[in-house]
């Protein structure tokens, strides 16, 4: 086997690593959202705590979610560089695309969740 073979041979495992991290940070963050979710349902607490904990939880996934997403788009982008051809490079733009625009919104999201708990603190 020549070297370029080895080193696409280990790039392709660097790459299912980093997506195989992406998607545990975000089974990681779905774990923590649901305990989380789960303790405070289990207090019974006024309306407002409610929210207040809420938007907590929201954004505590969130961030969970976006870091998980960009490590999944590392792994696109080196998986791309692995073979190159034109098709691979449409399907990578059209993920990291989407992934980005994802990532955009749902980094909104937390920020609103999150000024929206400290309003609320105020």
């Amino acid at each position: 086997m020549e070297f370029k073979e080895q080193f696409y041979d280990v790039l392709n495992f660097v790459v299912t690593g980093i997506n195989l991290f992406g998607i545990a940070v975000v089974l990681w963050g779905f774990v923590v959202a649901a305990f989380g979710f789960i303790r405070m349902k289990l207090h019974r607490h006024e309306v407002g705590y409610f929210f207040e904990e809420a938007n907590k939880i929201r954004s505590v996934l969130g961030i969970y979610i976006l870091f998980g997403l960009e490590f999944m788009i590392a792994g696109d982008i080196i998986h791309t560089f692995i073979k190159p051809t034109q098709e691979d490079l449409i399907v990578l733009g059209s993920i990291v695309a989407i992934r980005t625009v994802i990532s955009y919104f749902l980094g909104r999201e937390v920020e609103e969740a999150r000024k929206d708990g400290e309003t609320r603190n105020l």
